[in-house]
C-alpha cells in the first residue's frame, strides 16, 4: 500500500483548499509570501502596528490617506477618468492583509495537515532521511550545499515572478491569469529539464 495518497484525492483536495481559501479569507492562496513576511519580520510587525494605531485613529487614518493623495497627485500617478468611461468593473475585491498571527497559524497548518494525511496513509510522519535517489544522484557532504543552494534559487525566483508554485500554479492558473501560466510553465518547464540533467549525473 503506498503512504502517499492518490492523485486525484490530493488534487480535488488542492482544488477545495484554494478556492475555500478565497471564499473564506478573500485572498488568493500563496506560501512564498506568507514565508516573506516572516523573513521580514521586524518590518512586518512594525507597519502591523502603524495599521492598528491608525485604525483607532480616525483622524490619523485620514490625514494618511490624504497626504498618500496629495503624494500621488504631485508624482503625476493619479488621473482623471476619460470622458464616456464606464464604471470599474465589478468583482469580489481582496481583504487586506490578514495578521501575522493568521498566517502563522496557516503555515503551521500546512505543516501539521501533511503530517496527518501521511499518517492517515499509513506511513511514516517524518522521513528517516533524504531520499536514496537523491543521496544516491549527488553523494558526499555536499548534497546539504546543493539543497541549500537549491532553495535560495527557489526563494530568488518566487520573489522576482511575484508567487510560488501555489499563488501561480493553483491560484493563479484557476484564474487564467496570463502572468501566472507564463510563469507556472517556466518553473515546471525547468523542474523537468533539472530532473532529466540529474537523472543523466544518476
Amino acid at each position: 500500500m503506498s503512504p502517499y495518497l492518490p492523485w486525484w484525492i490530493a488534487a480535488a483536495a488542492l482544488a477545495v483548499v484554494t478556492v475555500g481559501h478565497w471564499l473564506a479569507v478573500r485572498r488568493p492562496l500563496g506560501v512564498s509570501g506568507v514565508l516573506g513576511r516572516f523573513a521580514a519580520l521586524a518590518e512586518e510587525r512594525e507597519a502591523e502596528r502603524a495599521a492598528t494605531a491608525m485604525r483607532a485613529d480616525a483622524a490619523a487614518l485620514e490625514a494618511a490617506l490624504l497626504a498618500a493623495t496629495a503624494d500621488a497627485t504631485a508624482a503625476g500617478e493619479l488621473r482623471e477618468a476619460a470622458p464616456g468611461a464606464g464604471p470599474a468593473p465589478a468583482g469580489r475585491l481582496p481583504a487586506p492583509l490578514p495578521s501575522l498571527s493568521a498566517h502563522a497559524t496557516f503555515l503551521v497548518a500546512l505543516v501539521a495537515g501533511g503530517l496527518l494525511a501521511r499518517a492517515l496513509a499509513g506511513g511514516p510522519a517524518v522521513e528517516a532521511g533524504l531520499p536514496a535517489a537523491l543521496v544516491a544522484g549527488l553523494g558526499g557532504p555536499g548534497t546539504l550545499l546543493v539543497l541549500a543552494g537549491g532553495g535560495a534559487l527557489v526563494g530568488f525566483g518566487t520573489a522576482a515572478c511575484g508567487g510560488c508554485s501555489a499563488g501561480h500554479g493553483l491560484t493563479g492558473c484557476a484564474r487564467l491569469s496570463p502572468g501566472s501560466l507564463v510563469a507556472t510553465a517556466s518553473f515546471f518547464g525547468a523542474a523537468v529539464a533539472m530532473s532529466l540533467v540529474l537523472a543523466r549525473l544518476a
